[in-house]
């Protein structure tokens, strides 16, 4: 957690500071209100504890601007015994709690503690369960994490596109600047690809009573509903042509219209697109506008597939593994050091998609208290693109599977694998090293 203290006198500020970092958080302080305003566009915090009186600004106006920038941010308000109603006031616009002075640090390190636990909870509630959005340490991720933290500190109406193939979370990235940029406005998504041709505009746009036959009645469309928040339209590669245009016009207009309507209504939010396509070859083959591409691209995220970065592959199994813990009330506490090498071998086609839905697999189908890889399909333990093996014949992957399983169900115990098939311990070793098969003990 990253707190803001705003006070003027420097022995407070110190005080606080001192008791904040023993909490293991990250403090940063401003000793008035222009200042505090400019270190709050400059970072992302999460809490702001802030004194009413400052020498240039009140601290009811700083709390505006903090509260215009992101509204999400909890504010915490110091005041005086006489200061009480504007204190009052503070609350209105949307202070989380205020304390007079003088106060204990003690009884204030005690709130913060119990303020530390709501800013999660309100985070938690907001994106239930799959809180933790981009998951994983490597290099890549790292920067695409950097490049969020710094959307969110402008707060600013950009368009953002994030491309990479199917499977690798490019709607957690969109939901993870949401999350950044503030979790209390709108997030409104839409798939270009699922919704019919001749809904599309309405979907968008909305409408007027009686701008078509089945116009009953006026409807907001989703420009309109993500107003100030995150408007997400994913698979943007497969819009129509037509519709392309008018959204490029809503770009570069920030205004649109009601199919049927003639009021210009403006459109403050930010855009964010996602495709597993190269826009820049769709617009070759004339699928795909120029001038949206370049509109839409301002700030691109690219999210490597997951057989580019393995190291984040233990990360996401473990939290797979305790999210499923939680969906299905299991207790997995563990996967074999086996089966993880197979994972970080295996050269995930599918990528994130393709892994939680085996972890789901396995945890649905385990009743044990550490996965097992009697249930893993036959793909990912003979990945032919990761041995350079000519592909096995249909008669040579049975008899594969069959050896596996062997081992699987006798815990790779050669000796007992080799009685289960009734074949001698040398003619096991044989097939095992004429199918690549690693993880036997």
């Amino acid at each position: 957690m990253t707190i803001l203290v705003v006070d003027d006198e420097k022995s407070i500020r110190l005080s606080l500071e001192m008791a904040l970092k023993k909490l293991d958080v990250n403090v940063l302080s401003a000793e008035n209100g222009t200042d505090a305003i400019k270190t709050f566009r400059k970072h992302k915090i999460d809490l702001v504890i802030l004194d009413i009186k400052l020498p240039d600004i009140d601290g009811i106006e700083v709390l505006r601007q903090i509260k215009q920038i992101d509204r999400s941010c909890t504010v915490m308000m110091m005041t005086h015994l006489s200061e009480v109603k504007l204190a009052v006031e503070a609350m209105k616009l949307g202070a989380y709690d205020y304390y007079t002075k003088p106060f204990s640090i003690e009884e204030m390190i005690t709130a913060l503690k119990s303020i530390d636990a709501y800013i999660h909870d309100k985070k938690k509630a907001h994106f239930g369960i799959e809180e933790e959005l981009i998951i994983g340490d490597s290099a890549s991720m790292h920067h695409i994490q950097e490049k969020i933290d710094k959307i969110s500190r402008v707060q600013y109406f950009t368009t953002i596109l994030i491309t990479g193939e199917s499977g690798t979370g490019k709607e957690r990235v969109a939901k993870q600047i949401h999350l950044n940029y503030s979790p209390d406005r709108p997030y409104i998504a839409i798939n270009c690809a699922a919704i019919p041709k001749h809904l599309q505009e309405s979907e968008l746009f909305g409408h007027e009573q009686g701008a078509f036959s089945d116009a009953k009645q006026q409807r907001k469309g989703l420009f309109e509903l993500s107003d100030d928040g995150i408007l997400f339209l994913d698979e943007i590669g497969d819009m129509e042509m037509d519709l392309q245009a008018k959204l490029l016009r809503v770009l570069q207009e920030r205004v649109f219209r009601r199919i049927g309507g003639h009021e210009e209504i403006p459109f403050n939010a930010m855009v964010v697109a996602a495709t597993n396509k190269n826009l820049l070859h769709e617009v070759e083959k004339g699928n795909f506008r120029k001038d949206l591409y370049y509109r839409l691209n301002i700030i691109p995220i690219d999210i490597p597939p997951l057989r580019e970065r393995r190291e984040d592959i233990p990360a996401l199994v473990h939290y797979f593994v305790d999210f499923y813990n939680k969906r299905l009330d299991k207790n997995i506490l563990s996967m074999p050091k086996d089966m993880m090498q197979i994972f970080e071998k295996y050269n995930w086609p599918g990528n994130i998609r393709e892994l939680k839905n085996i972890i789901e697999r396995l945890m649905i189908l385990s009743d044990q208290t550490s996965l097992s890889p009697d249930e893993l399909p036959y793909e990912l333990i003979n990945d032919e693109t990761k041995n350079g093996r000519e592909p096995l014949t249909h008669l040579e992957q049975a008899e594969q599977e069959v050896v596996l399983r062997a081992l699987s169900k006798n815990q790779w115990n050669i000796t007992k694998a080799a009685e289960t098939l009734g074949i001698s311990r040398l003619t096991l070793r044989r097939k095992i090293d004429k199918y690549g098969i690693s993880g036997q003990s």
